[in-house]
């Protein structure tokens, strides 16, 4: 094990972990959804999906077995996937299918917006789009990179009929913990539940950080990367063989 493995905890993101955290945290909390009344100690387990509904898929099935049911965020603006792919539209059926939500992952700096008339415009634009194309309702959003910008000061508990993730009602009533860019930003997650000081807890969980060998960083965005490449040079070999067309450029075995 590297010091970095050690300062930054890369052992913590595999599958093996993943579902000891769970496990922990269903001793001591209910798991609710954003639309939770509970007062009693319980957690929200979110996911914003920045990079891979593969890996959003495995964990979804994971939390199904343990009887979990949490929101997974989607990113409509995202390079490394698209909602609109056969695959990737399958995979988010399938999650919703194990009983769990889905959310809007929201990308302010795509649209360039200057106040707050055009964030609820383009708010619900991508709104309607995720409910049209799942046939789902979209009752929650979170923000993709809050910090940059105003965003991690906007106290608006719900705009455009979908509670914000970072409002004021979740700030100040969660203790939050967030695995953003692949390693604890600000408390361990396995100390916050072996701990269990907190009532309320609101978890981060990005999917592609988790995979089935502890690995850098960097070395899970590559892999998701590199997977993606995979599979879409795939369905182009499929596609032409399929079609009984050659596939000029390669050698055929």
């Amino acid at each position: 094990m590297t010091s970095l493995d050690k300062k930054y905890f890369f052992s913590d993101f595999t599958e093996r972990h993943y579902i000891q955290l769970l496990k922990m945290a269903k001793k001591y909390y209910s798991f609710e959804l954003f639309t939770t009344k509970q007062k009693k100690p319980h957690v929200i387990w979110r996911h914003d999906v920045d990079m891979s509904i593969h890996r959003a898929l495995k964990l979804a099935e994971i939390e199904a077995r343990l009887g979990i049911k949490s929101t997974y965020f989607l990113l409509l603006h995202s390079e490394f996937y698209n909602i609109f792919e056969k695959d990737v539209y399958e995979k988010i059926k399938k999650i919703l299918k194990l009983g769990h939500k889905i959310g809007l992952h929201f990308e302010f700096s795509f649209y360039k917006i200057k106040n707050f008339k055009q964030l609820e415009k383009y708010l619900k634009f991508e709104k309607e789009i995720l409910e049209k194309t799942f046939s789902t309702k979209i009752d929650v959003f979170s923000f993709h990179n809050p910090e940059l910008g105003y965003l991690d000061s906007l106290s608006n508990n719900s705009i455009e009929g979908m509670k914000n993730c970072y409002g004021k009602f979740f700030k100040n009533n969660y203790f939050y913990c967030s695995d953003s860019n692949g390693y604890w930003r600000f408390e361990r997650l396995f100390d916050i539940l072996s701990e269990h000081e907190h009532d309320q807890l609101h978890i981060l969980i990005h999917p592609e950080w988790w995979q089935k060998k502890s690995m850098s960083p960097k070395d899970r965005v590559n892999r998701c990367i590199d997977f993606r490449a995979k599979s879409t040079k795939k369905s182009y070999d499929d596609f032409i063989r399929k079609n009984k067309r050659k596939n000029i450029g390669i050698k055929n075995d």
